[in-house]
């Protein structure tokens, strides 16, 4: 993911998946997120619900 730049998408359900449609634990997704690892890069069509995922520029430098 970060050699490639690939986000996580996550779709209306809320089931979070790699651009080759790996399924992300949802588990996972959420402690990646708390430690700032992922942080969020979009949004649905209302600006509510996060849409994607990347990875911070912090744990690119790490």
């Amino acid at each position: 993911m970060r050699d490639t730049g690939q986000c996580i998408n996550v779709d209306a359900g809320g089931k979070a998946f790699m651009v080759d449609g790996t399924q992300v634990n949802q588990l996972t997704l959420q402690a990646l997120v708390k430690k700032q690892v992922l942080i969020p890069c979009g949004k649905d069509l209302f600006g509510q619900g996060v849409t994607a995922y990347r990875i911070s520029e912090e744990a690119i430098a790490a």
